[in-house]
């Protein structure tokens, strides 16, 4: 996994009739870093729908985390706004004595709220491991249960599919990517595009809340990115991209 900073432009992809979004667009910059007994990682989204009446919806959502590597140990912190009102707030940490044993998140915001994590359950980073690992071994197929904070509907079960080939907008920048690569100094090697649906472990609907489509390199870099909330989807192109230098552990 390779530290690194990267900026993302969004834009409609699609939308269906009833879901009277009529354009979109934005930013996501996303932060991950190696901190030696552990990962951290930083979204900043800041998202404008359109909709068929004119009326524009400003979003601005952040999320950032902290996992050991040794799998005992997980926080995290979101917060989401709406035309400049806050409407969520999270935080809270998970604590457990091995990797894989079953605890219960627990949160100062809201105060006091509890969710279970059963066992087996991974850590976003770990699970992102077990997909890129999996992808390289060409398995077609892979599902976990994954708690990662980012909403009271955790802890979900994600399945993962390694997909035939990238769609046709994630190969729009695809020169512009390998060039990024090249200046950065890392080996080129092929992009996996994987598609992920999002289950709530409670849920019993057939259809995912929501899925996302992505093109990665091995090493946890991604070049596209498409978000699909049923009624419609967004494109994320990546921007601009540099390196994080590793600490010295």
């Amino acid at each position: 996994m390779v530290p690194h900073r990267a900026m993302y432009g969004m834009a409609l992809h699609s939308a269906d009739q009833g879901s009277s979004v009529t354009g979109a667009g934005g930013t996501m910059i996303y932060v991950f870093r190696d901190e030696c007994d552990g990962w951290s990682s930083e979204t900043n989204v800041k998202m404008q729908l359109v909709y068929t009446e004119g009326d524009e919806v400003d979003t601005d959502w952040s999320f950032a985390s902290w996992e050991s590597k040794d799998g005992t140990s997980y926080q995290f912190r979101t917060r989401q706004a709406r035309d400049g009102n806050e409407i969520e707030s999270l935080n809270g940490k998970v604590r457990r004595a091995r990797a894989g044993d079953a605890a219960t998140a627990r949160f100062t915001e809201p105060d006091g709220e509890m969710i279970p994590v059963p066992g087996g359950t991974l850590f976003p980073t770990r699970h992102l491991m077990e997909v890129l690992k999996a992808g390289a071994a060409g398995t077609g197929f892979l599902s976990r249960t994954v708690f990662d904070g980012a909403s009271l509907d955790n802890p979900y079960v994600i399945t993962a599919v390694r997909g035939r080939r990238s769609p046709p907008e994630a190969l729009m920048h695809a020169d512009d990517f390998d060039a990024w690569i090249k200046e950065l100094g890392l080996q080129p090697e092929p992009v996996v595009h994987y598609r992920m649906a999002f289950f709530s472990r409670d849920s019993k609907e057939a259809l995912p809340e929501f899925e996302l489509g992505i093109d990665y390199r091995s090493d946890g870099i991604a070049r596209f990115i498409r978000q699909d909330y049923g009624d419609f989807s967004v494109d994320l192109q990546l921007r601009n991209i540099e390196l994080i230098k590793k600490p010295d552990c």
